[in-house]
C-alpha cells in the first residue's frame, strides 16, 4: 500500500479522498481543533493503521514548541505567521504547538509516493527540507507562488503542472484509475484534487514552460491585455482544462521527479 503525506490536513477532505483510493496517509495538522476533529472523523482508519494524524507544526527543528495562530472563524487560514492568519482582518488566537520536520517524518514513517502541502505561509520551509533529504517523494503539490518553482527545481524536480484550485469541478478521477483505486469524487474548493499520475499525462512541462504559464496566469488575473483575448482564453481554459488560462481562483504547482 503506497503512502501519501497530507501536510495541512484541515478538515480532512483530501485525506478522505486518499484513504478511499486505498493509500496509507500520514496527515499533519498544527491546529489543535482540526487535529481533534480529525481523530474523531477518522477513528476507524486510525484504528486499522491506514492513517496517522500528527498534531504538530512543521518548523525548523523538531521537538520544540512554537506559537501558532488559529483563526477565530475556524477557517483553514491558521498559520505560524500571524500576518498570514489575519490577512483579511479577522482575529486569530495564539496557541503553543509542538513541532516536527519533514526529515523527522520521513525517518518515522518513510518517504511518501506523493506529498501535498498547503500550510498557509509554511510551504517554503517544507520544500527546503525536502531538498535536504536524500530520498524525496516522486510527486509533490504545493499551494504557493511562482518562487516555489525555484525551490522545487533545487530539490531535483524537473516536470510540472499548474492546476487552478478555483476550478477543480472541471476535473474527474480517471477510470480506470492511474493512482490507487477508482473513487468517484466531485472536487470542492476545500480539496486539492487529482495528483500524480492521474493528472493529464500529456500536461507535464519543463521549468521554462511552467514559469511562462504562471506568468501568463498572473497577467490574466491582473486584468492585463485585450479583454476580448482574455475572454477567449478563459473559454479555452475551461474547454481544454488548461486552467492556468482562467483569470480567477488560485494555483497549485504539481512537480514530478524523473528518472525514478
Amino acid at each position: 500500500m503506497q503512502m501519501i503525506f497530507d501536510i495541512g490536513f484541515h478538515e480532512g477532505w483530501d485525506t478522505d479522498f486518499y484513504l478511499r483510493k486505498g493509500f496509507r496517509v500520514v496527515a499533519v495538522e498544527a491546529n489543535p481543533d482540526f487535529a481533534a476533529f480529525g481523530r474523531g472523523r477518522f477513528a476507524e482508519a486510525i484504528g486499522r493503521g491506514q492513517l496517522v494524524l500528527v498534531g504538530k507544526a512543521i518548523a525548523g527543528r523538531a521537538d520544540e514548541s512554537v506559537a501558532f495562530y488559529c483563526r477565530a472563524d475556524k477557517s483553514g487560514w491558521s498559520s505560524l505567521n500571524r500576518v498570514v492568519a489575519e490577512r483579511d482582518g479577522l482575529a486569530s488566537q495564539r496557541v503553543e504547538v509542538a513541532t516536527t520536520t519533514i526529515g523527522r517524518l520521513f525517518a518515522e514513517y518513510g518517504v511518501p509516493h506523493f506529498l501535498k502541502c498547503d500550510i498557509e505561509g509554511g510551504e517554503d520551509l517544507v520544500l527546503e527540507q525536502i531538498a535536504r533529504e536524500p530520498m524525496r517523494p516522486r510527486f509533490v503539490s504545493v499551494e504557493s507562488g511562482p518562487h516555489c518553482i525555484d525551490l522545487l527545481v533545487r530539490a531535483g524536480y524537473s516536470r510540472f503542472q499548474l492546476v487552478n484550485q478555483g476550478h477543480l469541478r472541471l476535473f474527474q478521477p480517471p477510470e480506470p484509475p492511474r493512482e490507487g483505486s477508482f473513487t468517484d469524487q466531485e472536487f470542492s474548493g476545500k480539496m486539492s484534487g487529482l495528483f500524480g499520475a492521474e493528472l493529464d499525462p500529456g500536461g507535464w512541462v519543463g521549468e521554462a514552460e511552467v514559469r511562462a504559464r504562471y506568468a501568463q496566469w498572473q497577467r490574466l488575473a491582473a486584468g492585463e491585455g485585450n479583454p476580448i483575448r482574455r475572454f477567449a482564453l478563459k473559454k479555452i481554459g475551461k474547454w481544454r482544462r488548461k486552467t492556468w488560462l482562467i483569470p480567477s481562483g488560485w494555483l497549485d504547482i504539481h512537480a514530478r521527479l524523473d528518472g525514478r
